[in-house]
Order: C-alpha cells, then sequence, then structure tokens
C-alpha cells in the first residue's frame, strides 16, 4: 500500500480516535480507507444522475475566516444561474451555516458541490440531489 501523509486540525483527529476506537476499526488508517471508499461511491452514484436536479446544499463554515467568506461569494457568483435560494446564520461557536438551493444540470450541480467542498473554512457539506422531469 501507498503511504499518503494527511494535515488534519486537532479536533478532527480527536473525533477520528474516537470514532476508530467506538467502531472496532483496527487503526486510523482502516477508518480513512472506508471513508474514501464511502465518499468515492457516493460520488460516482450522483454522477450516473443525468438531466435536471435539485439540491440542498448545506455548508457549514467558521465565521471568523476571510477566506470563506470570500470563497463562499466567489461560488455564488460562479455558480449564480443554478441558485435559486440562499441562507446564512451565525450559530455558536464561530460557525456559519450556509444552505442553497440548486438546480441545473446534475454535472453541474455536482460541480457546485464539488466547489463548495473545496473552500478553504468550510467543515462540511451536506447535500440532497432530486431528479427533475425533463419538462420542470
Amino acid at each position: 500500500m501507498t503511504v499518503i501523509s494527511l494535515s488534519i486540525t486537532n479536533g478532527l483527529l480527536e473525533r477520528l480516535d474516537a470514532f476508530v476506537e467506538s467502531s472496532g476499526y483496527s487503526s486510523r488508517s482502516e477508518a480513512l480507507r472506508l471513508a474514501i471508499r464511502d465518499s468515492l461511491n457516493q460520488y460516482s452514484l450522483q454522477r450516473m444522475e443525468k438531466g435536471i436536479v435539485m439540491s440542498t446544499v448545506t455548508i457549514i463554515s467558521e465565521s471568523h475566516q476571510a477566506t470563506t467568506h470570500v470563497g463562499l461569494m466567489n461560488l455564488r457568483n460562479d455558480f449564480d444561474e443554478l441558485i435559486f435560494g440562499n441562507m446564512h446564520f451565525h450559530i455558536e461557536g464561530g460557525y456559519c451555516i450556509e444552505i442553497f438551493l440548486v438546480k441545473g444540470e446534475s454535472d453541474d450541480v455536482m460541480g457546485f458541490i464539488s466547489k463548495s467542498k473545496a473552500i478553504r473554512g468550510v467543515m462540511e457539506v451536506n447535500h440532497t440531489l432530486t431528479p427533475m422531469s425533463s419538462t420542470s
């Protein structure tokens, strides 16, 4: 197997260690391999969906990071034609929740989701994906 290096926050490492211990994995590597496989499988299944889809995309980010705000603003500008709703909430602990409602070709919507995950300061991205009829 190939060995890779991974940088993660202390908080995420603590959560990973607790997950490994409570789930019975033999190592961090085993848990991370499973998580990567699951993510790649989910990505592959979503890419198989063709046509118009609607999605809710929920992004949790650090509120104090200027680069995150700029990244989200650029995301909104780059995908303006897909976005038909957007809400922003400040939550405890210095975090924000951004909720996007998007509709468009599945490849474009998945591009939006992928780009949102790559923004510095984004902690988590969750989404739903609903196929729409070709007449909508």
